[in-house]
């Protein structure tokens, strides 16, 4: 069952990870975030808030729903507004577990 649900679609971004107790394999999602900038004042790092859609519990109606990642920029070119994709990494701070992968689009 495992092998043709990491086949369909819904699961592409998945790879499996063999666990230590029993040799179970359990699924780790690929963390890959996009969203825009909305501040550059730390040193090699960037704040970066991403959107989605949620489903209300009692209304049932769809809602933005935002968070914000701390993400390591080693150049430090960003700027504020720029769009972009970040991967998942180490631990590289206490709040640090992103790094800047590409700039989809500069901002204005």
């Amino acid at each position: 069952m495992q092998s043709t649900m990491l086949r369909s679609p819904a699961f592409s971004g998945v790879r499996p990870a063999v666990c230590s107790r029993r040799g179970a394999v359990t699924v780790r999602a690929v963390q890959d975030v996009k969203g825009v900038v909305v501040s550059t004042k730390m040193n090699k790092t960037v704040v970066v808030e991403a959107e989605r859609l949620a489903t209300d519990a009692v209304y049932l109606k769809r809602k933005k729903v935002t968070k914000r990642y701390s993400a390591h920029d080693e150049s430090g070119s960003l700027n504020v507004g720029d769009f972009v994709r970040l991967n998942g990494s180490r631990p590289l701070s206490k709040t640090k577990r992103f790094v800047v992968a590409e700039v989809l689009r500069k901002a204005d």
